[in-house]
């Protein structure tokens, strides 16, 4: 075989040629039929195109790329945006619009913080793949470089066609990107136009993928770097991105949903780029170990598929990463969304205290509007409960009652975080309260007294009034009147009767209180109870007696406390849960008392710390205490004549039912056990890891593909080797099968736990990070199994195809493979 080089014949001319053939009588001039025209020189249009056709699968490859990346983050975006535009809307019942949009602004300004992490991690995932890419098609074109190179391609001539080239790849996948964005918006229900509203996002990416491309496709046509230098850039590398993970994961847990936080939206990409190196790692040294003990078995297989793997480890090494990457980002994306609802709900429900909570100050909660609200249609059981401040020495406290019959139907367990049985404990010598009970029927309480002048004074009226609770353990005070006892005497009877108002019964009688109307002279009686009966129901057994002397108008005749009443300052304590949080200030533990002063009436309180407890239902504040409400209601009756009522009610119910339950009380706001406006608009940060997540295992599948179909092509010589010595076509294709299923397996196996351990170091932060109102003893990671499970079982069946037309491409391919001289 012959080539005409031009060059090499300087005396040819195009036209003629001379002759010294002295057969022809000396020189003549004849025509040169033997060598062709010189071809024109190739432009730089025609050279680009030339070698663009030549790799189009690979370029197509990179376009698909772009398109999928462009369309992942045009997509998220468009749905956070929508999750905003629609949020509020219908406004909560009772609350007022400009405080909705107070909360839409927070909620728009937590998630404007916290979306550059979902576009960031595309955008990672997407210029590795594309990177990767770039580098195959060099390794392609290896000769094609060295030969233009030789005939004068200057370096700037490589960079501008390198740029092009990335620029055409980018600008047809920014095209289709947008046109599969627009599509998915639409048919999604948001509109078209909704998907290409982010195009300034799309047009950055495609000029970063573009210069990663360029970059990338330079470095892969210059000078190979020595593998001492490959070793140590790597390190670097990986050491950077270790240190980076540090920084994060320490500064994280400080980071607040206010503004845009760089920790916040590297966290993600960071930490789960650090986890897919981490898993590379572990992959790289387990194939190495595992190719020489392979090596040493009898036959071709392990062996065989194990040495290629461990030679062509920095081949496969891309594909691993994106896909433990991936795979690692999925388990990542059920943590983060399990997670951030546990933690929303979680935090909700603590500060309610039950499913449905409606505050009523200055108002109180009366029987009759418990009842209207537990008939609301889809509320289960409701009741009365009391929130109100508290002085503990010089810190401030939040004392929550609640009766105790309500702790099993209507407080919110929140997750595990309330302990209602700990709410419920007792103590020795704590108030004992034993209300009695008036019967199903009873309609009255009826009570007849006898009244007895002291000091030689006659006997004056008095005024009676009855302390009842009903069946949801709300307190109401009824006022007994009867006819006027006869004046002037020293010792007269009085009978009294009021009827229970409304509410759910049964009913209990908790106390009877004494007073007399304003005179001018204070009162010397003694007032003793001579019978009492629920009417209706059956007569109580009741023993009072109480005098009104030295300038005292009121007291208690009788309370259901065992026979403590009066006890004034000597009074036994409440038992009461208190919060870790308060008995670490506090340095007192169980057993212990603390003396409390209601917040701006000055009544005090003794409690003794039955139990210690991590959070108290029905506020957000870390000092607090729980009392039983029908415990405090004696406590305030032993140390006084009034009680202070409940200001809210609680319901246990669907919380779907806020409307109805806000219109029987009024039209207030309603505060339930479920994430409010501000935290729902955080929450479309859910759905958008998961579009984001869908995004890029379409980039991994990608990537691998083309991986698959270069390295098919990198070994096409070994297919007649391994055919001219015996091996079967179809033994050859379950080779390769097998190998890159150990190699797609492994990197899913190493990816999922990457993406656990991601997951338990930043994932509650970063929940914190960017949501507000989030308790800080919400925590934990949960994850949900259902799409993890559809998700990770999506991206197996996508790398299953790519080995079975791996596979069905060496069967194809070695039943003709031959060994060629470059083989021999």
């Amino acid at each position: 075989m012959t080539c005409a080089i031009p060059a090499a014949q300087p005396h040819v001319n195009n036209d003629v040629v001379t002759s010294n053939d002295p057969t022809r009588g000396g020189p003549s001039l004849m025509p040169d039929r033997r060598v062709p025209s010189a071809p024109a020189a190739a432009s730089a249009a025609r050279l680009l195109l030339r070698r663009s056709s030549a790799r189009t699968g690979l370029l197509a490859s990179a376009a698909a790329t772009v398109a999928v990346a462009v369309a992942t983050v045009c997509l998220v975006l468009a749905w956070l945006s929508r999750a905003v535009s629609v949020a509020g809307d219908p406004p909560p019942p009772g609350v007022d619009p400009d405080e909705v949009a107070d909360q839409v602004a927070a909620g728009a300004a937590a998630l404007a913080s916290a979306s550059p992490a979902l576009v960031v991690l595309v955008a990672l995932l997407a210029g590795t793949a594309v990177a990767q890419l770039a580098r195959l098609v060099a390794a392609a074109r290896e000769h094609e470089t060295a030969t233009v190179r030789a005939r004068g391609f200057s370096r700037a001539q490589a960079w501008t066609t390198d740029v092009a080239e990335g620029a055409v790849v980018a600008l047809a996948g920014t095209v289709v990107g947008l046109v599969v964005a627009a599509g998915a918006s639409a048919v999604a229900g948001a509109g078209a136009l909704a998907g290409l509203a982010p195009w300034p996002w799309a047009l950055a990416l495609a000029v970063l993928l573009t210069v990663v491309f360029a970059v990338a496709l330079r470095r892969g046509e210059g000078r190979r770097s020595s593998a001492r230098t490959t070793r140590a850039t790597t390190a670097a590398v990986v050491g950077v991105l270790l240190l980076a993970t540090g920084l994060v994961v320490w500064q994280l847990p400080l980071s607040r949903s206010e503004g845009f936080d760089p920790i916040v939206a590297a966290a993600p990409a960071v930490v789960l780029s650090a986890g897919a190196v981490v898993a590379l790692a572990v992959f790289g040294a387990v194939a190495v170990a595992w190719a020489r003990p392979a090596a040493s078995a009898p036959g071709l297989e392990p062996g065989y598929p194990a040495r290629q793997v461990a030679r062509r480890i920095p081949i496969f090494a891309v594909a691993v990463l994106l896909v433990a990457l991936t795979v690692a980002q999925s388990v990542f994306t059920a943590a983060y969304g399990a997670t951030w609802t546990a933690m929303t709900t979680d935090s909700a429900a603590v500060r309610a205290g039950a499913d449905l909570r409606v505050d009523l100050t200055p108002q109180t909660a009366t029987t009759a509007l418990v009842a209207e609200a537990a008939a609301v249609p889809g509320i289960d059981a409701a009741t009365g409960a009391l929130v109100t401040g508290v002085e503990i020495g010089e810190l401030d406290a939040q004392l929550v009652a609640v009766p105790e019959t309500a702790l099993d139907t209507v407080v919110t367990t929140a997750g595990g975080l309330v302990d209602p049985d700990a709410l419920a404990a007792d103590a020795d010598g704590a108030v004992a309260s034993e209300p009695v009970e008036l019967g199903d029927a009873a309609t009255a309480v009826r009570v007849t007294v006898e009244i007895a002048g002291q000091n030689g004074t006659n006997a004056i009226p008095v005024l009676l009034s009855a302390v009842l609770l009903d069946a949801t353990g709300t307190p109401a005070v009824v006022t007994l009147t009867g006819e006027a006892p006869p004046t002037g005497q020293g010792l007269v009877s009085y009978t009294a009767q009021g009827e229970l108002p409304d509410g759910t019964a049964p009913w209990r009688l908790l106390a009877l209180l004494l007073g007399t109307p304003l005179t001018p002279v204070p009162p010397q009686v003694s007032v003793s109870i001579v019978s009492a009966e629920a009417v209706g129901g059956d007569a109580l057994e009741l023993e009072g007696t109480a005098s009104l002397t030295n300038q005292t108008r009121e007291a208690v005749l009788w309370l259901a406390d065992g026979g403590e009443a009066g006890a004034g300052e000597d009074a036994p304590p409440v038992a009461a849960a208190v919060t870790t949080a308060l008995a670490a200030r506090l340095g007192i533990g169980l057993g212990d008392q603390l003396e409390f002063r209601y917040e701006g009436v000055g009544r005090r309180g003794t409690a003794t710390i039955a139990s210690l407890v991590d959070a108290v239902p029905g506020t957000a504040a870390t000092l607090a205490l729980f009392v039983p409400m029908q415990t405090l209601l004696t406590s305030q009756l032993q140390r006084g004549t009034s009680i202070v009522v409940p200001d809210s009610v609680w319901a246990a119910g669907d919380t779907a039912s806020a409307d109805g339950f806000s219109a029987a009380l009024g039209d207030r706001p309603v505060a339930t056990a479920a994430p409010g406006v501000t935290a729902s608009i955080v929450g479309a940060l859910v759905p958008g890891w998961w579009i984001a997540t869908a995004g890029s295992a379409l980039l991994s599948l990608v990537a691998a593909l083309a991986i698959v179909q270069t390295l098919a092509l990198a070994r096409r010589r070994e297919l007649g080797v391994l055919r001219a010595a015996g091996v079967t076509a179809g033994r050859q294709a379950r080779m390769r099968a097998a190998e890159l299923a150990v190699v797609f397996g492994a990197a899913v196996v190493l990816g999922g736990a990457a993406g656990v351990l991601v997951s338990v170091l930043i994932v509650p932060s970063l929940v914190r990070a960017v949501t507000p109102g989030i308790l800080p003893l919400a925590g934990g990671v949960e994850i949900s199994w259902p799409p993890l499970g559809i998700a990770v079982v999506g991206l197996v069946v996508g790398l299953a195809a790519i080995v079975g037309v791996a596979a069905a491409g060496v069967h194809r391919a070695a039943r003709t493979a031959t060994v060629g001289e470059e083989s021999r």
